[in-house]
């Protein structure tokens, strides 16, 4: 079962050849009968084969990829025929009400109840019982909405040929309008079965939401780490497919590429909460009130007048009022009153985002070129290169120096050492031992102009 799971359209071409032996069973009986139950059946036979027919190129047409014209795929092609499935039945029903009920007023030719006619309802029954247990169990397997609407009408096929048999007994038993009775339950039987079909389809096809699918994603996309808060989540259905979106709220300011790899993971945990789902992701920042670095930040950004802003800090005074410092980066070429402007707008955008700073420093820098041409001279210059590793090693807090290099950019010595470090030292720790090795080799060797410590543990 589980193999013709995955070829759908040949259980659905398997129904079609045994729909055309049926109509042509019931058409001939029917007519040898004169029963209009067996012909309401045959008429029901003919309307199923078509839909059974379209049923098979639905599937078909579901099963294409995707392409220029047709971006979300062609799922919904077996949600549309499952519908005009739905709609053709529920005519159909129509119909054969409407002769029933003439024949039970007005009257009708006499039924001859044969034991041929008795024969060929009770092989459908069976017929029709088995088609309805493997269309349900592979259109199930196969998330086919056309499938599962096939089954449906062959359970009612099932119900409406119990209700002819019942009427051809009370013909036999001298209820000559028992066959009329039996066509009319038929009508009713069509009727429920069309509209629980054609309602189904037509939820789909007008985007009514998947909410058990919904709950799923929400689920699913909560537990990915550094999703801050699952703002909107929609599902719909198309055909055996999935169609979603999701917006997340995570941090105001993280990269670009971050944003992206989040994204990525989110899509991973839908796909594995729901494997059919195609998915949408837009990610958004999340205000956090007491995060007041990262708010300085966000409003930095949002403003777009410096670049690189960095060692912010926040001071909150006796009086509650803020007092906030830090530096940012402008253009080394841009003139001292263009730089000033463009301070003064990024500190009224602060105030906005913090009405409570009392006072903004803003310390301005000029941004470094993009590439720096220079020179490793640390060969030639070994005995420079071995004093600077003595001072680095003279600190109390390095057990030793692992690396100096020399850079001459301009004739002037650029420095860069790496120290070791105790493993448990706080960052905030390292970074000051970073600082103070700085200055004591500026100190030490007047000649290096720069110098850049990193501290490793």
């Amino acid at each position: 079962m589980k193999a013709l799971g995955r070829r759908p359209e040949l259980v659905a071409l398997g129904s079609v050849a045994i729909g055309v032996v049926l109509v042509v069973g019931k058409l001939v009986v029917g007519l040898l009968t004169g029963s209009l139950g067996i012909l309401s059946e045959a008429v029901h036979s003919i309307l199923d084969l078509a839909a059974s027919t379209f049923t098979l190129f639905a599937i078909r047409t579901a099963r294409k990829p995707a392409d220029k014209e047709h971006p979300y795929g062609h799922g919904r092609a077996e949600n549309l025929a499952a519908f005009t499935e739905g709609i053709v039945l529920l005519l159909t029903a129509g119909v054969i009400a409407f002769e029933a009920i003439r024949r039970l007023i007005e009257g009708g030719p006499p039924v001859i109840p044969a034991g041929y006619a008795f024969a060929l309802l009770i092989a459908t029954l069976l017929i029709e019982s088995g088609r309805a247990v493997v269309l349900r169990r592979v259109g199930r397997l196969a998330s086919s909405e056309a499938m599962l609407a096939d089954a449906t009408d062959r359970v009612a096929d099932v119900l409406a040929t119990i209700g002819v048999l019942v009427g051809l007994l009370g013909v036999r038993m001298g209820l000559k309008w028992a066959d009329s009775v039996a066509a009319l339950l038929v009508a009713v039987i069509i009727v429920r079965a069309a509209g629980l079909v054609a309602l189904r389809s037509g939820d789909i096809l007008i985007d009514r939401s998947a909410a058990g699918a919904e709950k799923q994603l929400r689920a699913a996309i909560q537990g990915v780490n550094g999703v801050r808060e699952v703002r909107s989540v929609r599902v719909r259905r198309s055909g055996p497919n999935l169609l979603g979106d999701a917006s997340i709220a995570t941090a105001r300011m993280l990269p670009l590429e971050a944003a992206g790899r989040l994204a990525d993971e989110v899509k991973l945990a839908a796909r594995a909460a729901l494997p059919r789902l195609d998915l949408t992701v837009t990610v958004e920042g999340q205000t956090q009130s007491g995060d007041l670095v990262e708010r300085i930040h966000a409003a930095a950004a949002r403003d777009g007048g410096v670049r690189d802003l960095h060692n912010v800090t926040v001071e909150r005074e006796n009086d509650g009022s803020l007092h906030l410092t830090m530096h940012a980066k402008l253009p080394g070429d841009m003139t001292l009153a263009s730089a000033s402007q463009a301070s003064a707008q990024l500190e009224k955008t602060l105030r906005a985002e913090l009405p409570d700073a009392a006072r903004i420093d803003i310390h301005l820098e000029p941004m470094e070129p993009h590439v720096v041409s220079g020179e490793d001279v640390t060969k030639r210059r070994a005995l420079l290169a071995e004093r600077i590793r003595e001072v680095v090693e003279s600190h109390p807090a390095v057990k030793r120096c692992l690396d100096v290099e020399l850079s001459d950019r301009h004739n002037r010595i650029h420095a860069h050492v790496v120290a070791e470090l105790a493993g448990e030292v706080s960052l905030e720790q390292a970074h000051q031992v970073e600082t103070e090795l700085e200055e004591m080799i500026r100190r030490a060797l007047p000649e290096v102009r720069e110098v850049t410590a990193r501290a490793t543990a």
